[in-house]
């Protein structure tokens, strides 16, 4: 598929079906992940695939009762390891950088799933220390996303993306940008 229809495709997806993704899959595109930009090269994030039921469900009750979280056949949450991104760039490391490799390396996953016809949702809203005693991640470990995984049921909602016009500036912030 090309990159573009795969970008254009991409939708945050809240209803799967029950079926198992292959372990091989999942580890493919989890692979994606590492292929993404890092500050530094460091790649601070750690990912903990989650296919167990019982995990998923305590999952869906960390992430505000998002029941889908639960529905999906699988669960991939990032981490950043703050230590990591903190040793080479200090407090601009662990406060951004680490956030936005794990940022980079998640949409390379969504990317990747699109491709290979699965769905995928970026979860942001959860209970972190609920999400770290449930998965027994080290304290210098924080959850940063949930990113479920699986077949599509149904129709996907998918939203318009925001009219450029009122997101795009041109040689300051005060300028916005028109067309020529």
């Amino acid at each position: 598929m090309e990159l573009r229809k795969a970008i254009a495709r991409r939708t945050s997806v809240r209803c799967y079906t029950t079926s198992r993704v292959p372990k091989q899959l999942i580890r493919d595109l989890v692979k994606t992940c590492y292929l993404a930009p890092s500050a530094g090269d460091i790649h601070p994030y750690r990912i903990v695939i989650v296919t167990d039921e019982r995990i998923r469900g305590a999952l869906a009750d960390a992430c505000l009762g998002q029941r889908f979280v639960a529905e999906a056949p699988v669960s991939i949450v990032f981490f950043v390891d703050l230590t990591s991104s903190g040793r080479r760039y200090g407090r601009r490391g662990t406060e951004l950088y680490c956030l936005l490799d794990v940022g980079a390396a998640v949409e390379n996953l969504m990317l990747a799933a699109v491709e290979a016809g699965l769905g995928t949702c970026w979860v942001g809203a959860f209970d972190e220390a609920a999400v770290g005693a449930l998965l027994e991640a080290p304290l210098n470990w924080r959850p940063v996303t949930i990113v479920p995984l699986g077949k599509v049921s149904g129709k996907a909602r998918h939203r318009p993306a925001p009219f450029l016009k009122d997101m795009l500036y041109f040689e300051s912030c005060h300028r916005r940008w028109t067309r020529d």
